[in-house]
This record gives C-alpha cells, sequence and structure tokens, in this order.
C-alpha cells in the first residue's frame, strides 16, 4: 500500500539533517547571544544598578569622611548599609568633627575603621575644637538696685491721698482717720490709729513704721476762755462735764493748773489723762 505522506529514504535523511541544524541554531543563539535581562528576567527579582557595585578594593588614599557619597564608601569596603546611613547622616546636616566620630555610627565594623584611621582627614577638624568654645559678649554694666523707700506720712497733717500712699490704708479708711482726728482734734500718739473703726492690730502693726505723729499740730483748747460749746467738743468732755467746768470757773476764776480740774468733781484722773494734750491755759 503506497502512503502519500511517507518520503523515500534520501528524503529522509535530508530532513534528519535539517532538524539537527535547527536544533543547533536555537541551542547556540540561546548561548552566545543570551536575551537582555529586562526581558527574560523578573523584574521584581532585580535590584538597583548601584547595589550591584562589586566591593572592589582601591588602593586608600587620604579622604574626608564628611565628603565621601555611599557609592564611593562601597568602593573602599564598607558594608552597603552603613554606607547608606552615613550619606542620610550627611544630608540631614550631620559632621564628622574626628575620625571617632565614625565609630558613634550604627553598624561601623572596627576592623574597616581600624584600616582606614591613618588616612582620614578632616579639612574642618579645628571646629571640633571650637564647638564647645564659651562665647564671650560685652560686659554690660547694670545701675545697682536702689529700692523706692515711700516718704514716712504724718498723720495729724496728711490730706486723704498721702494718707492712701501708706500700704493698708486705702480710701474708706483713710476717711475714717481723718473723720476720727477732727474729731479728737488730732492724734498725739500712733496707737489712737486703734479707736479708728475697720483699724485692727494686724493692719496697725504693717502701718505703724509708715506714719509718724507731730503732736504740736494737735488743736488745743484754752479751757479758762473756751465756750461751753467749744469745751464740750473735746473728746471726753461732752456736755455735762462742760457746764460743770465752766460754773466752776465763773465762782472761782481762770484755772491756775491743769490739775485744778480735778475740783470740778466731774473730772478724774483717768479723764485728765485722756483730755491733757487738747487742753491748755494761758
Amino acid at each position: 500500500m503506497n502512503y502519500p505522506f511517507l518520503f523515500a529514504r534520501k528524503e529522509r535523511k535530508g530532513l534528519y539533517v535539517l532538524l539537527l541544524l535547527s536544533v543547533v541554531f536555537i541551542v547556540g543563539k540561546f548561548y552566545f547571544f543570551p536575551a537582555p535581562a529586562a526581558i527574560v528576567g523578573n523584574s521584581k527579582m532585580e535590584k538597583p544598578l548601584e547595589k550591584n557595585i562589586p566591593l572592589y578594593k582601591t588602593p586608600l588614599n587620604s579622604f574626608d569622611p564628611n565628603q565621601l557619597k555611599a557609592s564611593e564608601w562601597l568602593a573602599l569596603g564598607l558594608d552597603q548599609k552603613v554606607a547608606a546611613r552615613i550619606e542620610k547622616y550627611i544630608s540631614k546636616g550631620g559632621h564628622f568633627y574626628e575620625a571617632k566620630d565614625l565609630l558613634k555610627m550604627y553598624g561601623m565594623d572596627t576592623s574597616f575603621y581600624k584600616k582606614v584611621e591613618s588616612k582620614i582627614y578632616i579639612a574642618a577638624q579645628e571646629k571640633k575644637e571650637n564647638k564647645f568654645e564659651k562665647k564671650t559678649y560685652p560686659s554690660k554694666t547694670y545701675a545697682p538696685y536702689e529700692k523706692k523707700v515711700k516718704p514716712i506720712v504724718e498723720i495729724n497733717g496728711a490730706t486723704p491721698e498721702q494718707l492712701v500712699e501708706v500700704d493698708g490704708i486705702g480710701e474708706k479708711l483713710a476717711a475714717r482717720i481723718i473723720k476720727y482726728r477732727d474729731l479728737l482734734g488730732g492724734f498725739v500718739r500712733k496707737e489712737q490709729l486703734l479707736k479708728v473703726y475697720g483699724m485692727d492690730s494686724v493692719n496697725y502693726a504693717k502701718i505703724q513704721n509708715q506714719i509718724s505723729v507731730d503732736a504740736s499740730l494737735v488743736q488745743r483748747i484754752d479751757v479758762n476762755k473756751a465756750s461751753m460749746e467749744e469745751l464740750s467738743k473735746v473728746k471726753f468732755v461732752g456736755v455735762k462735764r462742760a457746764k460743770a467746768i465752766l460754773a466752776y470757773r465763773q465762782q472761782h476764776g481762770d484755772f491756775s493748773s491743769l490739775k485744778d480740774l480735778l475740783k470740778t468733781q466731774v473730772i478724774s484722773d483717768s479723764i485728765l489723762y485722756l483730755i491733757e494734750p487738747y487742753i491748755q491755759l494761758k
């Protein structure tokens, strides 16, 4: 039986040779002419070109670690991560002031440092000495502090405005002091301020060193010439005692001394002590 797709013997030999040549051609193409990595490789597995830089060793010359890039550190044989860390440190404003500063970098290999230590030259190394140098500023002169001392206020002649200048005396208390002063005829002792409404021992202790009393400013009544009205206004005398004093004076004449007031029977020793600063004899 004849098969149309069968080849003759010579034809089969030629076919075998053709297949062999095809195989040789294909194998030779891939072997002698490999495809680019971008075409045949997995792009996700590729690494950046810079990271594939061979860690070759170069002759060591003097260098400034502040000037080297990561690729140059790699060329010296430094670990890739440490090289990147140094470059980032410099870009952020970091600076190596002396060779030993390199050892402060995380991951720095001490054996690598010892190998390059003698070749490190930092041009601005003098900045290390000046970094912590104490700055000097022109001296300033200040005037000595002078505590302002308020003047002592004399309370018999003081105005309301002057009394308010005393620490511890407000406007209301100043008004009461003047009212009591007019009623009394003046102050002969500082302690008399304790009789003023609103003045307690605590406040008095606060102001006593800020005030003074001039007893010569006290208004004195002449017992031998005063009217009943004038006598009655003297503190602790009143109308009843004023009438008795006036009656005694009219009956016996002028008083020769203040102690003669005791003869009126209305003035006692204690009352005389209180009114004596406000009366007089002329």
